[in-house]
């Protein structure tokens, strides 16, 4: 970590400009970049999914295109990690959540989420 030049924040949550996740493919970063890793919040009764794209928000159709990461976020909990060198995106990076990992079902509950990225 350091003062500059670190990870930059994004946040999907019901306290902000932006959404809570669901199963809509929401910006993380509209080019090229790194994704860092995330916290995510699950109040749902079942697990949640999400799926974090090497495509623009904009042609993400969720259920169908092909999510470069996926991660199962147990119910009623909370996840989170950090890739300290970052996993590289050459195009783009959005997220979306859903009830399964390959389908398009929102959530119950929006998921609380927040991601660091460069």
């Amino acid at each position: 970590p350091r003062a500059t030049g670190g990870w930059s924040v994004m946040n999907a949550t019901s306290g902000d400009a932006h959404t809570a996740l669901t199963g809509t493919a929401q910006v993380i970063k509209a080019s090229a970049g790194k994704f860092g890793g995330y916290y995510i919040y699950n109040p749902n009764a079942a697990a949640s999914y999400v799926h974090v794209y090497n495509i623009a928000a904009a042609s993400v159709t969720v259920g169908t295109s092909t999510a470069l990461l996926n991660f199962c976020i147990p119910a009623g909990a909370a996840a989170n990690i950090e890739f300290l060198a970052g996993i590289a995106f050459d195009t783009a990076m959005s997220w979306a959540a859903t009830t399964t990992g390959g389908g398009n079902t929102n959530p119950t509950t929006s998921l609380e989420a927040m991601c660091f990225f460069a």
